[in-house]
């Protein structure tokens, strides 16, 4: 082969070597970029994967405030329900506090009707003190001193005594919710008789007597008791004339009926 012809075939071959180095050149720069992709490529997943992280931070986060909202929801809700029963309880309260305040105001004007139809009925026997009446704390007291009653150790009632019981009955028997308690008193000296061996007899006697009388009238049994205190609730001293002749005397006594 001619000198030409191995130089030919020396540019041929040294060209080859020039394409292979620059293939490999590309392929190297190639790779590198294909790295670089890479690295940022898991540099974004890593990235993305402590987003994640943050956000499930913040979910459990969010689930535990909700957690305890709900919890202090349910409790407020219980609150807000037993402010409710209260309420109710206190509202019914008030309401039983005002029927009975009416009823304490209708049976205090009752009290106080008949109060005043007894002082205009009985005017004459006030003035001259064989009779007083008394209001006070809700209760009717009607006094009779037993000198326009009774006879002396009797439990016979005169007819002067009648005529002002009579009209005392014609203001009770209208009377409704009431209690009439008849009580009988005597002074501090004593007694002995076959009848009343003492004056706890004679008190009590009386007192029944003006019961029965008073049912007489047209008043409801239902409502009468009598009792007899004898000569232990005075009012006034025994020591004097006077004294004993206001403590020997008959009480009617309305009181509020215990079952209202």
């Amino acid at each position: 082969m001619s000198v030409r012809g191995w130089l030919a075939l020396l540019l041929l071959g040294l060209a080859g070597c020039v394409v292979r180095a620059a293939t490999y050149q590309a392929e190297v720069q190639r790779a590198q970029g294909l790295s670089q992709q890479l690295e940022q490529s898991e540099e974004g997943i890593r990235d993305r994967e402590q987003r994640i992280r943050d956000l499930e931070k913040v979910r459990e986060t969010l689930r535990l405030e909700h957690g305890s909202l709900s919890e202090e929801r349910i409790i407020l809700i219980n609150q807000l329900e037993d402010l409710r029963e209260g309420n109710k309880a206190l509202r019914s309260e008030v309401d039983q506090e005002r029927k009975v305040r009416m009823s304490r105001e209708a049976e205090i004007a009752e009290i106080a009707g008949t109060y005043q139809n007894l002082v205009e009925h009985l005017e004459g026997e006030l003035e001259s003190g064989q009779l007083e009446i008394h209001r006070l704390r809700g209760r009717l007291q009607v006094r009779a001193l037993d000198q326009i009653l009774f006879g002396s150790g009797s439990t016979s009632i005169k007819a002067e005594g009648r005529e002002v019981l009579g009209k005392v009955a014609a203001q009770l028997k209208n009377l409704s919710g009431h209690r009439i308690r008849v009580e009988g008193h005597t002074d501090s000296l004593p007694i002995s008789k076959p009848r009343y061996p003492s004056n706890w007899e004679l008190s009590g006697a009386r007192a029944a007597v003006v019961v029965r009388f008073l049912v007489d009238q047209g008043l409801d049994p239902r409502q009468l008791s009598a009792a007899g205190f004898g000569p232990y609730q005075p009012i006034a001293d025994n020591a004097t004339r006077k004294g004993r002749a206001r403590n020997r005397r008959i009480e009617i006594v309305l009181l509020p009926d215990a079952t209202d």
